[in-house]
């Protein structure tokens, strides 16, 4: 089974899960550009409204996506010549869990731009070596040493390493230290 579970991965995650993924990675992007000007105008109320707003874009933008692997899998999974059904079971049991993984990680990105674009870099690095390697890793190693690994459990892990992360984001740009937070730059 391990053959067909990468195999489905390799669509799901890799190929599907993109169009969540890369958006949210722009919505990133553009939330750590307009915290960092609203910041530096003196705005810290815009910059907090700004990241909410943002999170909401893309928690609507990932319901959207995630509703279509909840409601045509099949027909995703074909678009890339999935016609093994051992595979295609797979893929679409993994599609089900990346439905709600997808609106952890645009709501952890949206947040994580809000934290990067006020000056705290140190804070996303930190959450996603948690989220995205000890947790996940933790969780399936753990289950591996005691019971048989089984590819729902990694799935398991997927999503919790994203609501962990997106859970930590929000806490730490909820604590606000990004307001005291002196970016300098030197004359060269």
């Amino acid at each position: 089974m391990s053959a067909q579970a990468q195999a489905a991965y390799i669509v799901s995650y890799t190929q599907l899960f993109s169009f969540i993924t890369w958006t949210s990675v722009g919505i990133m992007g553009a939330t750590a550009a307009v915290a960092g000007q609203n910041l530096g105008a003196g705005r810290p109320d815009r910059t907090s409204r700004a990241v909410h707003v943002a999170a909401g874009f893309g928690l609507l933008l990932a319901t959207a996506i995630g509703s279509s692997f909840l409601l045509i899998p099949t027909r995703l999974l074909g678009v890339f010549g999935m016609d093994d059904p051992m595979v295609v079971d797979l893929g679409v049991q993994l599609l089900r869990y990346l439905a709600v993984s997808g609106l952890f990680v645009t709501v952890a990105l949206a947040f994580t731009g809000g934290l990067q674009g006020t000056g705290d870099t140190k804070s996303p690095l930190y959450i996603s070596i948690v989220s995205q390697v000890i947790v996940p890793l933790g969780l399936c190693l753990g289950i591996q040493t005691f019971s048989t690994l089984d590819p729902a459990d990694i799935w398991l892990a997927i999503v919790l390493g994203h609501l962990i992360r997106a859970s930590f984001s929000v806490i730490v740009f909820k604590r606000e230290k990004w307001r005291g937070i002196k970016v300098e730059i030197s004359s060269s």
